[in-house]
C-alpha cells in the first residue's frame, strides 16, 4: 500500500499539459432523465462531436447504444441520500449503480455526497480508480487531487446547477478570463438543463415538483416541447462553451484520458 501511494504521489505531482494551458473535459450527470430527454440530449451532444462522460443513474437503451458505438464514456452516479431509488445502504446503492455501467471505474455522487466510508468501499472492494466529486465555481489551475482514500479526485470547473444557483451570468464570456487560465476544466451539465434550457434554478425545480417520480422518469417529447425555455438559458451556455473551445483549438480530453494521462498508462492497463 505504501509503495503504491508513494508512486501515485509522484505521478500526480508530475507537470502536465494542464499546468500550461486549459484542458477541457465534458461530463453529464444523467439524473434519471427519460429516454425522450436523452434522445434530444444526444441530438445536441453528438452534433457537437465531443465524447462526454455520462454519470448514469438507471438503465437506458439509448445510453447503452451510444456507449456501444463509442460516443460516450460512462461512470456511475450513486444517490446515497435518504429515500434513494438505488438502495438503503452504501453497499446496496453502489451495487445497484454498477449494473448500469459495469465497465466503469469512475464515479460522481448525486449532489457531490462524500464520506470516507463510500470512497474506501469503492476503492478497496469495488476497484474504483478515481472520481470527480468536488464542485468549484470556475476555479483556475485545477489539478488532480490525491484523496485520503488513495483515489484520485478531479474537481469540476463549471457545473450548470452551481452556475444557476449562484445566479451567475449565462453569457459565459463574462468569465472568459477564468476559462482561459491553465487547469483541468471539467464542464458538468445535466440532460434536463441542456434539453429544457433552464434559465434559473426555480424553472427546473418547478418542473420536478409538479411531476411524480414516475412521471419525471418518463417525460415525453410533447412535454419537452411544451415546457422548453426558448430564451436565454443554461443549455445554450453549454453549447456556447463547447463551440468556443473548439473554435480556439483548446485540448479536449475525456475523463478516462485525463486519468490515464496522470498515471502514465493506457485504458488497457489496470493501475
Amino acid at each position: 500500500m505504501k509503495e503504491k501511494i508513494e508512486t501515485l504521489l509522484c505521478k500526480i505531482n508530475k507537470k502536465q499539459i494542464w499546468d500550461e494551458i486549459p484542458v477541457f473535459c465534458f461530463t453529464s450527470d444523467v439524473d434519471w432523465a427519460s429516454e425522450d430527454v436523452m434522445s434530444e440530449f444526444f441530438d445536441i451532444v453528438n452534433v457537437l462531436d465531443i465524447k462526454p462522460t455520462l454519470f448514469v443513474t438507471h438503465e437506458s437503451k439509448i445510453i447503452d447504444s451510444n456507449f456501444k458505438s463509442g460516443k460516450i464514456e460512462r461512470g456511475i452516479h450513486p444517490n446515497f441520500l435518504e429515500n434513494s431509488s438505488h438502495g438503503n445502504s452504501f453497499r446496496e446503492v453502489i451495487e445497484t449503480c454498477i449494473k448500469f455501467a459495469p465497465e466503469s471505474y469512475v464515479f460522481r455522487s448525486h449532489r457531490f455526497f462524500d464520506v470516507t466510508d463510500i470512497t474506501h468501499l469503492l476503492k478497496n472492494e469495488y476497484n474504483y480508480k478515481y472520481f470527480s466529486n468536488m464542485g468549484t465555481i470556475m476555479q483556475s489551475y485545477i489539478r488532480p487531487i490525491l484523496h485520503e482514500s488513495g483515489l484520485i479526485n478531479i474537481p469540476v470547473f463549471f457545473e450548470d446547477g452551481t452556475h444557476l444557483y449562484n445566479q451567475l451570468d449565462l453569457d459565459f464570456k463574462k468569465y472568459l478570463d477564468l476559462f482561459v487560465t491553465p487547469g483541468i476544466k471539467i464542464i458538468s451539465f445535466h440532460p434536463m438543463n441542456l434539453v429544457f434550457n433552464s434559465p434559473n434554478i426555480s424553472f427546473m425545480r418547478q418542473i420536478k415538483d409538479t411531476l411524480t417520480r414516475e412521471e419525471f422518469n418518463n417525460i415525453t417529447f410533447d412535454t419537452i416541447s411544451k415546457l422548453k425555455n426558448r430564451e436565454v438559458g443554461i443549455g445554450q451556455t453549454i453549447i456556447d462553451i463547447v463551440k468556443f473551445v473548439k473554435e480556439n483549438n483548446y485540448p479536449i480530453m475525456s475523463l478516462n484520458e485525463i486519468y490515464y494521462k496522470i498515471i502514465g498508462g493506457t485504458n488497457n492497463e489496470n493501475t
